[in-house]
């Protein structure tokens, strides 16, 4: 797991964050999530990356009980098979881009209840 933190002084545009993963080869698409939302514990057979573009939002690793805060900027890239959960704060709602790497197709949780 790796996080890449938003260290520039202006906010990120969608358009910069989707041309930066392009430019690593990776389709991207935009995702969505009301406050409130969360995902239970879950994997992906494929290495995700997650970068926030507005709003907020937890990931947590049971396997090490850390949990990380992404804001607008923020990056995250999850290997394949690595279990985590995800929320959305009661402050917002959050978007952001999502990638699969290694397979070239783009994949998505099913959203939790």
């Amino acid at each position: 797991m790796k996080i890449t933190r938003w260290n520039k002084e202006t906010a990120p545009s969608l358009e910069a964050l989707r041309g930066a993963l392009a430019g690593e080869g990776l389709a991207s698409y935009e995702w969505s999530d009301p406050a409130g939302t969360v995902y239970p514990v879950h994997e992906h057979e494929f290495a995700e990356v997650r970068v926030v573009v507005r709003g907020k939002m937890r990931i947590g690793l049971p396997d090490t009980d850390e949990e990380i805060i992404l804001g607008p900027g923020d990056r995250l890239d999850l290997p394949a098979h690595l279990p985590h959960w995800a929320d959305v704060g009661e402050e917002g709602p959050v978007l952001y881009l999502c990638a699969a790497k290694g397979n070239g197709t783009s994949h998505h949780h099913k959203k939790g209840s």
